[in-house]
């Protein structure tokens, strides 16, 4: 059997130019058509079976010499609305495009993984490789479910690159690893008036300024303290003149939380408060709550197979086990709601190669070699042993 380095040297090249070409060509949620076509480019090459799925994801299927169980591999495919500064020879050619997240390194990755695998063949069952689009804000995850291409999988796994963690570092987590991320917005019609005479109306903005107050206080006494959750107000919309009581007011917001029935909890009450208040000063107050992303949960025994992996490529002390979950989110928690599975933060920091900006950053970047080769080797070595 070839070692990896050997392994890694033949596909070297071909890991590196696919990163190079999406990261050139960045394109948001169900527009990634040309990184879809790059894809499909490499698979054809070596006779992969595939199939095209919410319009730009691709699903590609590999078996190896042994029966066994069907594994998964995920790899999120979208781009961000950022405009590009890292002054890479390959950066962005599209302006205000910008793949900010890592998520080129994670198709790399996931690619590399699948050519490494049918270079060495010596695995059970099939593995499936989820190039899925829409992470960013849609969630693509759930066509892929909703579809049933997780229906014959017994386990999934994905990384994501991490500029927290040092990089020959991994992170992982068992349980919540990652918060659920649901999405309100809140209209309020009260009756417009001079400000000099705010008798004659009903104050919108008063209103809406009761709402955000209220809203912040179901948080502090109603949810149990050593529950994690957060409800922040992004947006507060309402009037063009100083001195006019404006009809109407237009709040958006969002929910976090690491538990099913508080999630479901945060969603029934918010609706009833907004409601409430304004049924208490008289205004018509509507809540259009959307329930988007679940929490993130990590499988134990996935876990342990990505663990013992990160050890074997990086060294002992290289896989740090988080204690608190993340507020941020994921729609790979789409997947771990269906089957088990886990994902692991691949570190990326590194202030000598200036890799030190957080995800969305404008100057965002990874050493492509080191990240991508160990990367690719985790992936490899957590399915070989699986």
């Amino acid at each position: 059997m070839d070692s990896f380095n050997q392994l890694w040297l033949k596909i070297k090249d071909q890991v590196i130019d696919l990163r190079r070409d999406i990261h050139k060509w960045p394109e948001l949620a169900f527009e990634e058509y040309k990184t879809q076509e790059k894809i499909i480019e490499v698979l054809k090459k070596h006779d992969v079976d595939y199939e095209i799925v919410a319009k730009t994801g691709v699903l590609a299927t590999i078996h190896g010499k042994h029966p066994g169980n069907t594994i998964a591999i995920r790899a999120d495919i979208d781009a961000l609305s950022v405009k590009e500064e890292t002054e890479l020879h390959f950066q962005s050619e599209r302006e205000g495009y910008m793949h900010a997240c890592g998520h080129d390194g994670h198709i790399a990755i996931a690619m590399g993984t699948l050519l490494a695998l049918l270079e060495n063949r010596e695995f059970n069952g099939r593995v499936k490789f989820i190039f899925q689009p829409a992470e960013e804000k849609i969630g693509g995850a759930r066509h892929f479910v909703e579809g049933g291409h997780l229906d014959d999988v017994s386990c999934i796994m994905a990384l994501h690159l991490w500029p927290g963690l040092r990089e020959g570092t991994i992170g992982i987590k068992d349980g919540a690893f990652m918060a659920s991320n649901d999405y309100f917005e809140i209209e309020i019609r009260g009756k417009s008036t001079h400000g000099a005479r705010p008798n004659e109306g009903i104050d919108s903005i008063y209103i809406g300024a009761k709402i955000v107050d209220e809203l912040k206080t179901l948080v502090s006494r109603e949810v149990d303290p050593v529950k994690g959750a957060v409800i922040s107000i992004g947006s507060f919309n309402g009037g063009n003149s100083y001195n006019i009581i404006p009809e109407t007011v237009h709040i958006q917001g969002t929910t976090r939380c690491l538990d099913k029935n508080l999630r479901e909890f945060l969603g029934r009450r918010i609706q009833e408060i907004c409601k409430g208040i304004g049924n208490l000063y008289g205004a018509s107050v509507d809540v259009n709550y959307v329930y988007q992303y679940p929490v993130t949960y990590n499988h134990e025994k996935v876990n342990n197979i990505i663990a013992k992996a990160g050890e074997k490529v990086l060294g002992n002390d290289s896989v740090i086990k988080f204690t608190e979950p993340l507020m941020i989110s994921e729609d790979f928690s789409f997947f771990t709601e269906k089957v088990q599975g886990a994902m692991f933060l691949l570190g990326i920091g590194n202030e000598e190669k200036d890799c030190i900006y957080p995800l969305h950053h404008s100057k965002f970047k990874f050493d492509e070699e080191t990240t991508l080769k160990n990367g690719i080797n985790i992936m490899y070595n957590s399915i070989i042993n699986f």
